[in-house]
């Protein structure tokens, strides 16, 4: 595709086979994206980029847009991307596209090349079925796009000194151990991350494909290659799997990054968690020569490890994090969707066979109706109007609630705005109860 833009500019994807766009862009990333770096960063920006137009289990060329000036020799202006991937609302698959390196050179901003960009990529999300859009980056800037925080990024969520974890005694038997996976390992990672989710709300559901890509296929320069550690029992049997950034961060030498840590029913958090720090700092001495002097956790671990973390000298749990941009293009469809959630939920609920309507308003004369006959949800429609709402957001401050970050009487204290009576409030909290989430993403 190609579309003009004003003062000469043409937005266009890799897929219309221009060689330079495709030789241009890592570098033109490690210059606008990755300028602040030291060199590393930026050759990590470059061996990352590569793996997305080449060899990515989702991104195709048809993904990747650029803008380019061609009174200047088509030099690459802007550019963004989108990342396919299959996320889970408990149960119900949902799919995702996630627009990442979004950037502009300093000489093209403030003329709506952003705008364009991201325009052309929900384009491309809803041609592929996408429901959802999630991104991470500039506080407040993809609000302008339809965004909302509303989930848990983590980073960190929670973090340990290393020094705390004693050394072992000479004759000390570990109960487990660490070994790195292979490729016969992935169908046990992927079932005990399946085994995780059963705890939270939003998860990821990674194909074979995706999981292989993950485990064994990336580049080792890659700035998102992981090490894949699998926790072993005494008798040589997998039990859960630890999943750490496989390099230093460029600017923080001193943090090990765990962004997994899945214990399944073969084992406990409890029983293993003395073990797995200490694999993990022979792990580190072993990878790096040294042991970092912090070990982080990023959002969604299991609860049990907050309680560790917590109770361990020197352990935090982080009040404050970082959260994920959420887009639902389409309201209505996206309810339908995360319809058998939505009925269960209802079953034992203070609104058990609830028959009726429930208003939502969105201060803009608009709103939703959704209409329950003994507990089943029986249609969803559009409707207009200034009062009559059950309960009322402002913005798209609706999504909170829907993917459980806040409460509706959370939202509340912060925002008096979203108000509802008592039907409302009883429906939302029966609907939408408040539960973590578990998203790293794939890039």
């Amino acid at each position: 595709m190609q579309k003009q833009l004003p003062g000469g500019l043409i937005l266009r994807s890799l897929s219309e086979g221009y060689a330079t766009d495709r030789q241009r862009l890592p570098q033109f990333y490690a210059d606008v994206n990755a300028g602040n770096l030291p060199e590393e960063g930026k050759n990590r920006t470059i061996v990352w980029t590569n793996d997305l137009i080449s060899g990515h289990p989702t991104v195709t060329l048809d993904d990747i847009f650029v803008v380019v000036d061609p009174a200047q020799d088509d030099y690459i202006a802007s550019a963004t991307l989108l990342i396919p991937q299959t996320w889970r609302y408990e149960e119900i698959p949902l799919a995702v596209g996630r627009p990442e390196l979004v950037g502009t050179r300093p000489e093209y901003r403030a003329r709506g090349l952003s705008r364009a960009l991201m325009e052309v990529v929900h384009e491309r999300s809803a041609a592929l079925g996408h429901q959802l859009q999630a991104i991470t980056g500039i506080e407040h800037f993809y609000r302008k796009f339809g965004y909302t925080m509303a989930v848990d990024l983590g980073e960190p969520h929670a973090s340990l000194p290393m020094h705390v974890v004693a050394d072992p005694a000479p004759d000390y038997k570990p109960a487990y151990t660490l070994r790195p996976a292979t490729a016969d390992d992935i169908p046990d990672i992927a079932r005990w991350h399946t085994y995780m989710a059963r705890e939270r709300l939003l998860t990821e559901a990674r194909s074979m494909n995706e999981w292989h890509y993950e485990v064994m296929g990336r580049n080792p320069d890659s700035t998102f290659r992981m090490a894949y550690l699998i926790i072993v029992n005494v008798e040589g049997q997998g039990v859960g799997y630890l999943e750490l950034f496989d390099h230093l961060p460029s600017m923080l030498k001193e943090i090990i990054e765990c962004t997994a840590y899945v214990v399944g029913d073969e084992a406990s958090y409890l029983e293993t968690f003395e073990d797995v720090l200490r694999g993990i700092k022979q792990w580190a001495v072993a990878r790096f020569g040294t042991c970092p002097a912090l070990l982080e956790f990023g959002s969604g671990i299991h609860d049990s490890l907050d309680r560790l973390i917590d109770r361990t000298r020197g352990g935090l749990i982080h009040r404050r994090e970082y959260l994920w941009y959420l887009r639902v293009p389409e309201i209505i469809p996206f309810l339908w969707h995360i319809q058998p959630v939505l009925e269960r939920r209802l079953q034992g609920s203070g609104a058990h066979r609830y028959t009726g309507e429930l208003k939502i308003g969105f201060y803009d004369l608009t709103g939703i109706s959704l209409k329950f006959e003994r507990g089943r949800l029986m249609d969803i429609a559009s409707v207009t109007g200034k009062d009559g709402y059950d309960i009322s957001f402002p913005w798209h401050m609706l999504w909170n609630v829907v993917f459980g970050q806040h409460t509706y009487d959370e939202m509340h204290t912060i925002l008096p705005e979203v108000a509802a009576g008592s039907k409302g409030a009883v429906l939302m909290d029966a609907l939408f109860p408040k539960k973590k989430s578990w998203i790293k993403g794939m890039m």
